[in-house]
């Protein structure tokens, strides 16, 4: 727990050892299914229509009718917030000045964690608030690995160790992780060696190295993930362009 140096992530090459990308889908089948999933399948059976042009959208947002929400921003919220006032029955509209995940949402660490940290102030300060919230992430981190497989998936975290009581002090923590992500747990994690850990990022520096724990967490690709939002924002009724506007005026209602 806590921040080392020269954190890192690797693909593990080594047949004596578990290849986790591998069996990724025999994975994900085996620890993302929930009791409601075929339930679910069913509800978001994917229509065959087409979606409208850029162009017939266009034309829609410049024919003047009136919407319940403008969202003004095609990035990660504003592409969500759309998404969710459009499938509650809200008449919506985004424009976006640029492209989708064109600033900030095509930037993110692309990680899909827990809070490993968070946990660590949990323990630490007995912050039950900050209990809840890493199981929430860990429970939102298996749904986004279930739903989108083709956007996201595991990923080993290697996190090196340079002192000898460090080592017990992270396995506990890391272990603590892995308990507390229960059956979602990705992979157990485990400790390698000094040598296994230079062999896989020879750019350690060896100098007092002790070894390195490697844990599990997930990662997504975040520009894809919001036009994918965006997309099925569309898909709902939601009216979406992008370059298209500069200024917007707001009259409101007269009723």
């Amino acid at each position: 727990m806590g921040s080392a140096h020269h954190a890192g992530t690797y693909v593990d090459h080594n047949d004596s050892e578990p290849h986790f990308f591998h069996k990724s889908n025999d994975i994900q089948r085996n620890y993302f299914r929930t009791a409601r999933a075929d339930k679910v399948a069913g509800l978001n059976k994917r229509s065959t229509a087409a979606l409208p042009s850029r162009k017939e959208l266009v034309d829609s947002l410049k024919s003047g009718g009136e919407y319940d929400i403008l969202v003004i921003g095609g990035g990660a919220t504003g592409a969500g917030v759309a998404l969710d006032a459009q499938t509650r029955g809200l008449k919506t509209a985004l424009v976006e000045l640029d492209d989708f995940s064109s600033g900030t949402s095509s930037r993110s660490t692309k990680l899909i964690h827990g809070g490993v940290r968070y946990l660590q102030s949990a323990i630490l300060k007995a912050d039950r608030e900050q209990f809840r919230m890493v199981q929430e992430a860990l429970f939102e981190r298996a749904n986004l690995l279930e739903i989108a497989p083709h956007l996201s998936g595991p990923l080993p975290i290697l996190l090196p160790i340079f002192k000898l009581w460090q080592v017990p002090y992270y396995w506990i923590g890391i272990k603590a992780y892995d308990i507390v992500s229960g059956k979602r747990i990705l992979r157990n994690s485990f400790f390698i060696s000094k040598a296994k850990a230079l062999e896989r990022f020879p750019m350690l520096k060896s100098e007092s190295l002790k070894g390195a724990l490697i844990y599990y967490d997930g990662t997504f690709n975040d520009a894809r993930m919001n036009l994918t939002i965006v997309l099925t924002a569309i898909r709902h009724g939601a009216k979406v362009s992008y370059s298209l506007m500069e200024s917007v005026s707001y009259h409101p209602s007269q009723k």
